[in-house]
Order: structure tokens, then sequence, then C-alpha cells
């Protein structure tokens, strides 16, 4: 079975990409036509570059926010300490450090973590720009393979690019929705998701918090997105890459929940 082209039949005239605002209205009001757009249109790499700053540049405000609210803050700081005590006492059984290596540590763990330090700014900040654009473009490695693999489309890799950066718009308002729900409640892990039913007692050492966690608006929202915009680029069936969408985030989620990888993010 040869691939599947997506690319404008020669001789049709050539589409006008979106404007900023009519991307930034159509991902949340009609996601369907802005993604008829972006196959229809030639690369475009403002499609990524715009929504994944402003992604950057609000969830660090966002941050900031949650860590200079004192009781955040310190909520922030306890969980550090807590998981960071625990990796000294493991080190200790085992001989890998003695009493007095962990206490050292301990000073400089404090010194690096504290929520309203300099260097904290500097890690969050410095994490968002080296690990937001990585994990962009390993997740479209993958909805690109499976595309070329299991859709047998020949997708162009930056357009697949295109339709995931787009979902930044939505990334933004959850940023901003969970720190304003954060600060509503008075807990650092509050948020649009099932864990509100625990938050009282929410611990990132529960695996069961832990999945409850991961069962967020937000998330089955830019799933439904992610499957509109696969489904138009492909030129498939909506619930057959829908399948394989939520297919991949479960398999993705199961494993975060069992090694405790991004816990309480």
């Amino acid at each position: 079975m040869q691939d599947t082209s997506t690319t404008q039949p020669t001789g049709e005239p050539q589409v006008a990409p979106m404007s900023f605002t009519e991307k930034l209205t159509n991902i949340f009001a009609a996601p369907g036509e802005l993604y008829d757009n972006v196959r229809a249109t030639p690369p475009t790499s403002s499609n990524w570059i715009v929504p994944m700053i402003l992604f950057i540049i609000i969830t660090f405000a966002m941050s900031q926010l949650t860590m200079r609210n004192p009781s955040l803050g310190s909520q922030l700081k306890d969980q550090i300490a807590q998981q960071s005590e625990k990796r000294f006492q493991e080190a200790i059984q085992k001989g890998q450090m003695t009493a007095e290596q962990a206490d050292q540590a301990r000073e400089q763990t404090e010194k690096f973590t504290d929520p309203t330090s300099p260097w904290m700014m500097m890690i969050t900040g410095g994490s968002l720009l080296i690990m937001t654009p990585i994990a962009t473009f390993l997740i479209c490695l993958v909805y690109w393979l499976l595309g070329r693999t299991v859709m047998k489309v020949a997708a162009p890799y930056m357009k697949v690019v295109e339709v995931i950066g787009l979902t930044f718009f939505i990334a933004c308002l959850e940023s901003i929705v969970t720190t304003i729900m954060a600060i509503a409640f008075d807990k650092l892990h509050a948020g649009p998701n099932l864990a509100l039913a625990v938050i009282n007692n929410f611990s990132i050492e529960n695996k069961v918090h832990l999945a409850l966690q991961k069962i967020n608006l937000f998330t089955f929202w830019n799933l439904g997105v992610v499957g509109i915009g696969l489904s138009k680029l492909f030129q498939k069936d909506l619930p057959k890459v829908l399948v394989l969408v939520v297919a991949l985030w479960v398999l993705w989620a199961v494993f975060s929940v069992a090694t405790g990888f991004g816990a309480g993010t």
C-alpha cells in the first residue's frame, strides 16, 4: 500500500495562512477549520514558535506567582525537602553517603531550592527553555513515525510540529487556571483534575493520588484537539486517530505514575 501524501494538490490556488488572532480564536472555537488551514498552507514556523514562547513566558510567570505565595512556597519547599531527605536516607543506608555528607547536601539543597531564591528562578526558567522544545519535538517525532507506519501517511514532520505547537495556546490557559486554583484552594497540587477529591491529604508518594491528578480536564481537551489536528493532517477518520492519541497518553500516564516521573506536575 502506498503512502498517502498530505501536500496540497498541484494547480490549486494557494491558501493564505490565518492571522494570529484567527489562530488563537479557532484553536478554542473551531480547531477543525484551523487545522484545515494548517494543512493547506506552506510550512509556517510561527505556528509553533509563537505559542511555545507564550507558553514558556506564561508558565514561568505562573510559577513565580506560586513560589512567591507564602503558603504555596512553603508547601513546595517542604515537598522538595521531603523528597531530598528520602534520597539522602537511602544513600546513607546503602553506604553511598555518610551522615556528615548528607548534612552538607541538605544545606546545598536548601540553598538552591528556596522558592524565592534567584537560583530557583534560574532553574525554573532554564528547565522551561530547554525541556519544552525537547519534549515537543520528541512527541512530534512519535506522532510522525506512527503516522508513517500505522496510518501510512507521508506527512511532513514540521507540519506535525505545527499541529502540536498550536495546542500550547490551550496549555497557556491551563497554566493560568491551575495557578488560580492553587491560590484559591491554598494547596500546591490543586488543579482542574480529580485529585481535588483528595486535595487535603494529597501525597506525591501515593500512586492513586498521582493517577487522579492525571485525569485532568485540560489534558482531555488537549488530546481531543491533537486528534482533530492529526486527523486533518493525515486525512484519516477522527475516531481512529483519537484512539491512537489517547492510547499513547495512557501508556505515558501509566509509566509516569508507576515510576513517579514528573510527580506532582
